[in-house]
């Protein structure tokens, strides 16, 4: 007997006695949760790009001020 469509593999469920359907039911469930958690995983976010060495890369090892203290002294509160 092949079960090639969700139809048939419904009907043949449904005549298994509620034990076996629920011993289904639960492995089908924790099969769909092992493999959520492990697309979870292996989905890791990308490395971030490091800015510091690409500011070295551009201006050397310059020191620049930070241009937003030197807003703020300038500013009259």
């Amino acid at each position: 007997m092949g079960l090639n469509t969700v139809l048939e593999v419904e009907q043949a469920l449904r005549q298994l006695p509620p034990e076996d359907r629920w011993e289904v039911a639960r492995w089908l469930l924790d099969d769909l949760q092992y493999d959520a958690a492990s697309q979870a995983t292996s989905q890791a976010a990308p490395p971030l790009p490091d800015y510091s060495a690409r500011r070295r890369r551009i201006f050397g090892d310059k020191d620049w001020p930070n241009m937003v203290l030197a807003a703020r002294a300038e500013e009259s509160w």
